[in-house]
């Protein structure tokens, strides 16, 4: 049993993580401001839950005194468009906080720092495929605060025994995403407005392209990481299906899963702020560390998607929709 911190553990992906963590028979430690908007918030109740922020210190001495000896660091302002509502909250979140919690992890000596960054740190890419190596050109305030956060780490954890593992993570999708919120996964908005049986509206090119990959996918691969051997100390990843699926291909793959149904896209010329033209990357590195990992197809991974958005009303509060919510109901 291993004592593990995982920030941002009542969001999208920190929730499932959080429920493969505890699964796996480890003991779980979860900071969560509950802010969360991409997400339906979902506190697991086999956690030792913390309602906070790490940029608050109070939060930090907590999770000093309770001693992790591995930290997942999934917190983060996300999503490129909603950046740009608040810059200086996606600079004090995503960047400072990073660095606050590197020097915490450096002070109480833990042994392994995974820290969930993102594709948007590459900002876009047209024309070729983008590795690990690839320059760093972000071109939007969420692509700088999470290369920010990139940077604190290195320069705080490289030099210590702690091993750390950067994730910049591309577009994931599935069930527990907030299908109210329309500034955050192309996936996610484009099925919102099929479960609210609305026109798909769409801001800027059907050209433009992306990485999708299914949220449990992602979840097998970051719980992995921490009993893998073949890890070097400091090491970045992206994780990614290595696929790319245009704008237009994505819609007609949703409307084909809801064929029943008739639905009107709208394409809106102008773009939204911090929205890169196009993002395919390799994942060569990836399968080379994580042998025998599989990616769920793009088809199959939307159909699970809509059983579970099919499920739901149309309502403003989704709390007691969130997939896991049943799993965990005779725990409550």
């Amino acid at each position: 049993m291993k004592k593990i911190l995982v920030t941002g553990g009542a969001g999208f992906i920190g929730a499932h993580l959080v429920e493969r963590l505890i699964k796996e028979k480890n003991k779980v430690m979860v900071v969560d401001s509950l802010k969360t908007i991409g997400g339906i918030p979902f506190i697991n109740p086999k956690s030792f839950f913390v309602k906070g922020d790490i940029l608050d210190n109070k939060v930090l001495n907590k999770i000093k005194k309770w001693k992790p000896q591995i930290i997942y660091h999934i917190a983060a302002q996300s999503g490129g468009e909603s950046a740009y509502d608040d810059p200086k909250y996606d600079y004090l979140s995503n960047g400072y906080g990073t660095y606050l919690l590197s020097v915490l992890a450096e002070k109480i000596k833990i042994k392994h720092f995974i820290y969930a960054s993102s594709v948007a740190v590459y900002g876009s890419n047209k024309n070729k495929k983008i590795s690990e190596n690839t320059s760093i050109t972000p071109d939007s305030i969420y692509g700088i605060s999470k290369y920010i956060g990139e940077m604190f780490i290195k320069q705080i954890l490289y030099k210590t025994k702690i091993k750390t593992s950067i994730f910049r993570i591309f577009n994931t999708y599935g069930p527990g995403e907030n299908l109210n919120f329309l500034k955050k996964g192309m996936v996610s908005i484009y099925s919102s407005y099929v479960w609210r049986k609305k026109p798909i509206i769409v801001k800027g090119s059907l050209k433009r392209f992306r990485n999708y990959q299914y949220i449990d996918d992602v979840i097998d691969i970051l719980s992995k990481t921490i009993s893998k051997k073949n890890l070097k100390k400091n090491e970045i990843f992206n994780l990614t299906t290595g696929k790319a699926v245009t704008v237009n291909s994505l819609i007609k793959k949703i409307i084909k899963i809801n064929k029943k149904k008739k639905y009107k896209v709208i394409v809106k010329t102008q773009g939204t702020p911090g929205d890169s033209f196009g993002w395919d990357a390799s994942n060569k590195y990836l399968r080379r560390k994580f042998p025998g990992i599989k990616f769920t197809s793009l088809d199959e991974g939307l159909k699970k998607y809509f059983q579970w958005i099919n499920s739901i009303p149309q309502t403003k509060n989704l709390l007691k929709y969130h997939p896991l919510k049943k799993k965990n109901l005779k725990n409550v």
